[in-house]
Parts: structure tokens; sequence; C-alpha cells
């Protein structure tokens, strides 16, 4: 089996070398033909040998890309991650939207409310989740209740910034970390401490150490984080419906969410969540979601 895929690169070439990986015999090229000319006319002279090309986003404007692989009747994947399926919804409700691709190709989505927007494009979406954990090694037990969370520096109101404040300044004894923001464009409680833009190991090593993740974005496909914070045993609290976490959409429900957190840990000795710990271990295992993938891969080049 033969793989192009392209799209976003920061998922795309982490999604290549673990599809590689999984499935050796095969071989999988990324093409970044969002920003390289080059790598724009290596993809265009590659698809012909290719059996299935993978977009790491959901298409629904014009592609240069995804109109060569309808051109050639490639297999194509659309692997939706997010903001694209927002876009899409957008461009149905305006009449701009381009069909071609979303109609041609299998569709997949890795969360629920993913499902329900890809779905509303008037598609029938498969879930495929492609985030998984390491083997992971929680803490015993916390040495304190703190709590954390991830804010991208460009788009810190569309992260949670205010909603992420105000659960540090309701909590004022409990400390926080913020990573990600190196100049937040509000004031900060005192509480929190910035730690800016850390290598992933670092981050992942504050995570272990930290019983609350907090991930409050207004949007986003299923975050890494939070698959890496199941891992640990975290209590989560997300905006989005993860059946896992707690829900938190507005400032006042944060603080709440928080509160039970805290209690939930408290009633476990300040000990990890075992049981959400077992549960990821099942659900963002690695080998088995790359297995499924690949098996549907060549199901769909069968086809």
């Amino acid at each position: 089996m033969r793989v192009l895929i392209n799209g976003l690169p920061l998922f795309a070439k982490r999604f290549r070398a673990d599809l590689q990986a999984a499935d050796p015999t095969s071989r999988f090229v990324f093409c970044d033909t969002y920003s390289s000319k080059w790598e724009q006319l290596k993809f265009l002279l590659l698809l012909p040998f290719y059996d299935v090309v993978i977009s790491m986003n959901g298409v629904t404007d014009n592609s240069g890309s995804m109109n060569a692989v309808l051109k050639n009747r490639k297999k194509l994947v659309l692997q939706w991650m997010g903001t694209d399926a927002l876009l899409g919804m957008e461009r149905l409700a305006n009449g701009t939207i381009k069909r071609d691709y979303i109609d041609y190709a299998a569709n997949f989505v890795d969360s629920s409310w993913l499902m329900d927007e890809v779905r509303s494009l008037g598609v029938q979406p498969e879930m495929m989740p492609i985030k998984f954990i390491e083997e992971k090694t929680p803490v015993s037990s916390y040495t304190e209740i703190s709590g954390m969370t991830y804010i991208a520096q460009t788009r810190q109101s569309f992260y949670g910034i205010n909603e992420f404040c105000a659960v540090a300044a309701a909590n004022p004894s409990i400390p926080f970390k913020l990573f990600g923001v190196t100049e937040p464009i509000i004031s900060l409680p005192e509480n929190i401490e910035v730690m800016g833009w850390v290598e992933p190991a670092v981050f992942q090593e504050a995570l272990r150490n930290t019983p609350i993740f907090i991930r409050l974005a207004e949007h986003e496909g299923f975050p890494v984080s939070v698959v890496e914070a199941t891992g640990y045993g975290c209590e989560v609290i997300m905006r989005m419906p993860f059946e896992k976490a707690l829900q938190a959409k507005t400032s006042d429900e944060a603080i709440h969410a928080f509160e039970v957190a805290k209690t939930r840990l408290i009633a476990r000795n300040l000990e990890p969540n075992h049981e959400l710990i077992d549960w990821a271990k099942t659900h963002f295992n690695k080998q088995r979601l790359m297995t499924v993938y690949i098996d549907k891969l060549k199901q769909l080049i069968d086809a």
C-alpha cells in the first residue's frame, strides 16, 4: 500500500511516522502542499503511483491538490481536525461551500462534536481517532491540588484565558500553571505561573504532576493534551463534550467544575484517577488505533 499525506504539517508529519512504524511494508509519504511549491510539485508527480491520499483536514474550498486527486480518481480520506469543520459549516450557510471533495472522500473524525458538525454538511463521517498515549507512569499520589492549562499565544481568548483566570482567582491558595503563553493579554491572578512555550517532555512531566487539567478552547478536534491527561489520571475540565471530562462553557461553570474536581481528588486522597487511566490505555492505545486505521485504508483501496 502506498499512501500520500498532506495538510496540517504539525499533525501530518507525526501521523506519517506513526503509520509507517505500524506498517513497515507499506509506504507513507508526507508532502507539505500548504507552504512549498516544490512539495506541491512532488505531490503531483507521486500521485499517479499512490493508492490513497489522506488530507489532514477537511477541504471545502478550491484546492489544486484535491482537484488532482479527483482527476486521477485516487481514493481520498479527509481527516477532519476542528477549525475546518467550522469553515465548512460557515461556507454551507453562505452558499460558498465546494462539495466535490467531501462528497467524494471518506470523511474521518476523532470526536463526537466533529461527528455532528461534519454530518451537518450532508455527509456521513466515520469515527477514526488518531491521537494516542504512549505508556504512562502516573504519580502514586499528588503533593497538592493544583491546575494547569495550555493556551496559544496568538489566540488567548479563543483558548479560554479569561475562564482559566476566573478559576484561579476563585482559588487563590491553589497554584496554577499557564503553558504556551509568554505575554498574557490580560492581568493574571498572582497564583498563576506563566511557563511559556516548553518542549513536549517538559509539558508532559508537568501534566503528570498536576491533578487538574483545564482545556477551555472554544472549538477544536480532540486535543492531544487531553489524551495525555487521561493517561496520567488527571481530572479534566473541557468546554467540548468529552464523556470522561467535566464540561464547562462559562467562567461560572468552570469554577464549579474545579470544585467538583477538588472534591473527587480529596475523596481519592489525592491519588490519580486509576479508572480513567485504565480506560485510556484501551481507548487511546497506539497499536490498536494505528491497526484499525491501516486496515480501513486497505479496505478503501480494495473497495
